[in-house]
C-alpha cells in the first residue's frame, strides 16, 4: 500500500506547468504581505532579491511568488514523509515545550506544528518573510543564523532547520550546525531536512540546467550536494548522540500525485532562479525558458527522481559528553528502520524489475516508489 493512499492535496485552477491537465496543485491565497524596504533588495526581471554583502550571492528571490514556491515545497514534504517531524518527542510537544525553526521563511511548517500542538511555543527566525497572522503560540524574529542566533545557550527543547541547501557555503554549514546545537538544551532533539541537490535519470536539457546550476552554486562556494554529508557533519561536532538518518526518493512528473507536486516544485524553482542564472550564464530569457520547458517534459519521459534526506539527533548532556571523552565511546549514524513500510519495501526489492544494487546507498534507486513499479 502506498504511504500516500488516502491523502489529499488542495487543487487550483491556475496551476502552471505542462502537466496541469493531469494534476492541479492548490496554493492557498497567501495571507503574507512581505515588505521589501528600499536599500535591502534588488529588483531584477520582475523579482525581488535580498541584497547580500557579496553581490549576487543569493540565488533565490524574496517575493510573493517565492512564498508560493515555498508552500509547494512544504506540501511536497508532507506528501513525501507523511509527517512533520521524525524525532520521538510527540508527548513532550503535547505537554508543552519550546520549539525553534531556523530559516522559517513564510512559516508554513511552524504554523502547522503550532496548530497541532497548542500547548507548545514556537519561534521562527529568518532574514525575511513571516506571516501576518500567526497562531498565538508562534512568534518570529529577524536573524541570520550564519551570523549567529539571538538566543542564549540551552534555550530550546526542539530545533529544526529545513530546505537550507542554497543558503550556506560549506564553511557556513559548520558554523550553523554548531549554532543550532548551542541554542538547544542538553538532551534536546534537533532535525535537518534537505534535498539531495541532484536529479537522477535525466534528459539532455535537464542535464544542461543541472550542470550549469552546479557551477553557479560552486562560484558562490555553495555545495549543492551537501545533504548526504550532513549526518556525518553533525557527528563530527562531537556534541550529539542518537543520530538517525535516512532518505526518501521522489518521482518528478510521474507516478501519480506525488510526482505531479514534485514537478510543480521544480518548475517554480526554474522560475525563481531564472534572473540570477540568466545573468550567470549570459543566457537570454527566451533560451532559458526553452531549456527549462524541455527539462520539464524530460522529467516525465525519463522518469527522473531525486532524494530528500533527513537526520534527527540529540544534544548530549554534560554527563554524556564526559563519557564520550573515553576512547571506547563513539557516535555513529543509525539508519532509520522504524518505518514498517520501508522495511517491507526492502524485502520486496529483489522481486522488482528495477532493483537497487545497494539498498543503503543514498544515491540508490527510489525504494519508496518500489511498490508502485511495474
Amino acid at each position: 500500500m502506498s504511504p500516500f493512499s488516502g491523502r489529499t492535496t488542495k487543487e487550483s485552477t491556475n496551476s502552471k506547468g505542462s502537466n496541469s491537465k493531469q494534476f492541479k496543485l492548490v496554493v492557498e491565497e497567501s495571507t503574507l504581505e512581505p515588505k521589501f524596504p528600499i536599500g535591502q533588495y534588488d529588483y531584477i526581471d520582475g523579482r525581488n532579491f535580498y541584497r547580500t554583502e557579496i553581490k549576487n550571492n543569493y540565488l533565490l528571490p524574496c517575493d510573493d511568488e517565492e512564498v508560493e514556491r515555498l508552500e509547494v515545497n512544504h506540501l511536497l514534504a508532507k506528501l513525501l514523509f507523511g509527517k512533520l517531524y521524525f524525532s520521538p518527542i510527540e508527548e513532550q510537544l503535547k505537554q508543552g515545550i519550546r520549539v525553534l525553526e531556523v530559516g522559517t521563511g513564510p512559516g508554513w511548517w511552524l504554523q502547522d506544528m503550532a496548530k497541532d500542538f497548542p500547548a507548545s511555543h514556537f519561534t521562527g527566525t529568518d532574514i525575511m518573510f513571516f506571516p501576518n497572522n500567526p497562531p498565538t503560540n508562534c512568534h518570529y524574529r529577524i536573524a541570520d543564523v550564519s551570523k549567529g542566533l539571538p538566543f542564549a545557550d540551552n534555550t530550546f527543547d526542539f530545533v529544526v532547520q529545513r530546505d537550507a541547501m542554497y543558503r550556506f557555503s560549506r564553511t557556513h554549514w559548520d558554523f550553523v550546525l554548531n549554532e543550532l546545537i548551542r541554542v538547544a538544551k542538553p538532551g534536546a532533539y534537533l532535525e535537518l531536512v534537505e534535498s539531495s541537490g541532484t536529479i537522477n535519470d535525466i534528459g539532455p536539457n535537464s542535464s544542461v540546467w543541472l550542470m550549469r546550476l552546479t557551477v553557479s552554486l560552486q562560484t558562490r562556494n555553495i555545495h549543492p550536494k551537501i545533504a548526504p554529508q550532513i549526518s556525518q557533519m553533525v557527528i563530527d561536532t562531537g556534541r550529539v548522540t542518537d543520530v538517525v538518518g535516512s532518505h526518501r526518493s521522489i518521482p518528478i512528473g510521474w507516478l501519480g500525485k506525488l510526482g505531479d507536486v514534485a514537478l510543480e516544485s521544480m518548475e517554480r524553482l526554474f522560475d525563481s532562479m531564472k534572473p540570477r542564472l540568466c545573468e550567470d550564464w549570459s543566457m537570454s530569457s527566451a533560451k532559458y525558458d526553452k531549456v527549462t520547458q524541455s527539462a520539464s517534459k524530460e522529467f516525465r519521459d525519463f522518469k527522473s527522481w531525486s532524494n530528500f534526506h533527513y537526520v534527527s539527533f540529540r544534544k548530549m548532556t554534560d554527563q554524556e559528553r564526559s563519557e564520550t571523552a573515553t576512547p571506547s565511546s563513539t557516535t555513529t549514524l543509525t539508519p532509520d528502520d522504524t518505518d514498517v513500510e520501508s522495511k517491507d519495501l526492502r524485502l520486496k526489492a529483489d522481486s522488482l524489475k528495477f532493483t537497487p544494487k545497494l539498498l543503503n546507498n543514498p544515491h540508490s534507486c527510489p525504494l519508496d516508489m518500489a511498490s508502485n513499479l511495474p
